[in-house]
């Protein structure tokens, strides 16, 4: 018997990386899938880097012989949920195999599965992350959420997720640098538990930028939204989550008209966000510098089993 399952990558538009400090985050999800294919009964089979595998079945054993086959147009460590995406498309078929397959007829049941998606990813897969990409990889869609109960090292209760309806005037550029985002979340969160002053102020100025950028979004006030992106980069380029070859292509974005501009994760190379009412020629720009790799944020659903077959 055959399972299959995808889940988008996503984007945060603004209020990241508050969502593990209790904060709020607007994001989206991009036109990019992950993809897991898992076939009973071959001869057992496994993609070569197994820690995703082994963190899924860690907790949901497959005893029968199986056949992983692993396919994603996410941009690997860019920043944009690509390993949290393959987690929660290979959960999916894992539980669907094991005749457990997750309900994801509502928010509640996406939301529940995302939590359980970030819970194996923290602790089975030792990965350092969030919130905001479990969330909107299970939810899709273009998302303000609030994360008010949330903490570094403890769960706490479930956030929610608001589904918001809005143009979407944004291009994604990759930077080519791959990066994980354990190396940004892992210094923070340390001063963050120990009372850095600089840390907690930041994180919740970023928390207000999640609202009233989701505010911006909705009244389509752009040159607003541009300004908020703007300040929610400086906050995080001021703790050390940038570096030259964001700060380089972000000056580049606002020098070829874009209202702003900021990281799409959580920090320290990846994708770039630009607020930009011409993408078209915002990539036309870029593409004359060297920028080869662009999406386009766009409200996709969130994960599918698409199988069995």
């Amino acid at each position: 018997m055959v399972f299959q399952a995808s889940a988008p990558g996503r984007c945060g538009i603004i209020g990241n990386p508050s969502d593990i400090y209790g904060g709020n985050v607007l994001s989206c999800s991009i036109p990019a899938r992950a993809i897991c294919r898992l076939t009973l009964g071959n001869a057992h089979r496994l993609p070569e880097d197994t820690r995703l595998w082994d963190a899924a079945t860690k907790r949901y054993p497959v005893e029968a012989p199986v056949e992983v086959e692993w396919a994603t147009d996410i941009p690997r460590s860019a920043g944009l949920s690509g390993s949290t995406a393959l987690l929660a498309a290979t959960l999916a078929c894992v539980l669907a195999a094991r005749g457990e397959a997750p309900p994801l007829e509502t928010d509640d049941d996406r939301i529940a599965f995302a939590e359980l998606v970030r819970d194996i990813e923290y602790h089975d897969a030792g990965v350092k992350c969030g919130y905001q990409d479990a969330y909107m990889i299970a939810l899709g869609g273009l998302r303000l959420m609030r994360f008010h109960d949330k903490h570094p090292v403890k769960p706490g209760s479930f956030g929610s997720a608001e589904s918001l309806h809005a143009p979407l005037p944004f291009l994604l550029i990759t930077t080519g640098v791959e990066r994980l985002s354990g190396n940004t979340h892992g210094p923070m969160i340390d001063r963050w538990l120990a009372g850095d002053a600089a840390v907690t102020a930041a994180m919740e100025r970023i928390t207000e930028l999640g609202l009233e950028g989701a505010e911006a979004i909705q009244k389509q006030e752009y040159a607003r939204l541009g300004d908020l992106m703007d300040e929610n980069h400086r906050l995080v380029a001021d703790l050390g989550g940038s570096g030259e070859p964001i700060d380089r292509l972000i000056a580049l974005c606002k020098q070829n008209g874009a209202l702003g501009a900021k990281l799409a994760g959580a920090g320290l190379g990846g994708t770039v966000l630009a607020l930009t009412e011409d993408a078209p020629a915002l990539r036309a720009a870029l593409e004359t510098e060297g920028y080869s790799r662009f999406l386009v944020p766009s409200q996709q659903p969130g994960v599918q089993i698409e199988t069995p077959a």
